[in-house]
Formats: structure tokens, C-alpha cells, sequence
């Protein structure tokens, strides 16, 4: 039987660390229960939950969700996923290599009543190393909260850099965003494009699966 409240404690510990990348996440995460950023553990691996149980379930005021799969890895995720009507996009990376080819990504989506949201994948199994979370983790928004940064604003589509911003000053923000692109940068050994494309959601690099259980369409 897994410790729901310890788990969420752990990633929350990581995410305030910093490992995140995203400065904006640590400083946000310390006041999670103010701003609607709501954890739960879907699958402790005796009992997996529906997204449609989840959302039903979901406080009202709730804005951004992570959902939280201990002992499972980035493929069972991406199965819960598609069988919880969300669905895959292709997209192609913008550095173009040696042969001519770019790298190819899957980026995981969910229609919500506000538009559609761009879901991001955290785990130790992660390409990417500021999203190399204790647990198997997806995060999204679901809905638009009253206070947002005005550079995050993209038009029908729902980010993670669409958190409450209720509890911080236009200054706070400009610094947050500034020291987030300086933050991921030192982790990942090289620079983004830019903020916004470091914000960019991406669910993982095409490779093998290992389980052989689907292709990205399925």
C-alpha cells in the first residue's frame, strides 16, 4: 500500500528544489493549495483511477493538476492516458542533423471545456532532465485562472505557465520568468530557444517501446 501523502510530499520537495528548471514552479508550488495546483496519485498500482473519476472528483477551484503514478514508467502512463481520452500530436524538433533529419516528439494532449491543454510528462524515465521527477507524473491545466502572466497567454491552448499568478507582483513575475530561462539553462548544459519554447510540452522523444503495446496513434 503506497503512502499517498508521502509521495506527494517527495514531489513536491522536488519541484521546490529547483530541479524543475521552471523557477516559476518552485515558487508557486510553496503555495499549491492557494492557488488551485491540485496532487493526486492516480495508480498505486493495486488500484488505477479513470481521469473521468479524477475530474469528477477535482475541487472546483482547482486550475492545475498533477496526477501521480508511483512504480509505473513513462509507456503505462502513456497507455492510462490514451485509454482516458487524451490524445497524441507529432511534432517535430527544430534542429535539423547531419543527415538532414530533425528529432520527432510526441506531445499529449486533452481537450478541456477552455481549450486544449498541453500535458507534460515528469519521471526518472524522462528525456528531459528538468522533468526527471521522483514519480511518474502528469501535469496540466484544466481551466484558466482569473490571474495569468501575459507572456504565457497563447490563444485556445492551456499550459503549465497558466498558474495562478494571484499572489505575486508584476516585478515578482518578470524576475520568475527571467531566472527560469537562466535555471534551465545551467541544468540542461545549454541554452532553450528561448522561455517560451523551453515551455514548450512535449510528452517524449520517439523511441522504442519497450512493452510493444502501441503505436502513437493508438
Amino acid at each position: 500500500m503506497f503512502n499517498h501523502n508521502k509521495i506527494i510530499a517527495d514531489q513536491i520537495a522536488w519541484i521546490k528544489s529547483g530541479k524543475i528548471g521552471c523557477v516559476f514552479a518552485s515558487a508557486l508550488v510553496k503555495m499549491h493549495d492557494k492557488i488551485g495546483w491540485e496532487f493526486e496519485v492516480v495508480d498505486g498500482a493495486v488500484e488505477e483511477r479513470s481521469w473521468t473519476h479524477v475530474w469528477n472528483s477535482l475541487p472546483k477551484d482547482v486550475f492545475l493538476v498533477s496526477l501521480l503514478f508511483p512504480e509505473r514508467d513513462i509507456y503505462y502512463v502513456k497507455q492510462w492516458a490514451l485509454r482516458n481520452g487524451f490524445y497524441l500530436e507529432t511534432i517535430t524538433g527544430t534542429d535539423v542533423h547531419e543527415d538532414g533529419s530533425n528529432d520527432v516528439f510526441e506531445g499529449l494532449r486533452i481537450t478541456m471545456p477552455e481549450g486544449v491543454a498541453w500535458v507534460q510528462y515528469f519521471g526518472p524515465d524522462s528525456h528531459v532532465k528538468t522533468r526527471q521527477s521522483p514519480y511518474p507524473m502528469l501535469m496540466f491545466t484544466v481551466k484558466l485562472p482569473a490571474h495569468i502572466y501575459a507572456k504565457t497567454m497563447v490563444k485556445g491552448i492551456l499550459h503549465l505557465a497558466h498558474a495562478s499568478i494571484q499572489y505575486l507582483s508584476p516585478k515578482k513575475c518578470e524576475t520568475l520568468w527571467n531566472q527560469s530561462y537562466a535555471a534551465t539553462k545551467k541544468i540542461l548544459g545549454h541554452s532553450p530557444v528561448s522561455p517560451r519554447e523551453a515551455a514548450k510540452t512535449t510528452y517524449v522523444q520517439y523511441e522504442k517501446d519497450p512493452h510493444h503495446r502501441s503505436s502513437t496513434t493508438s
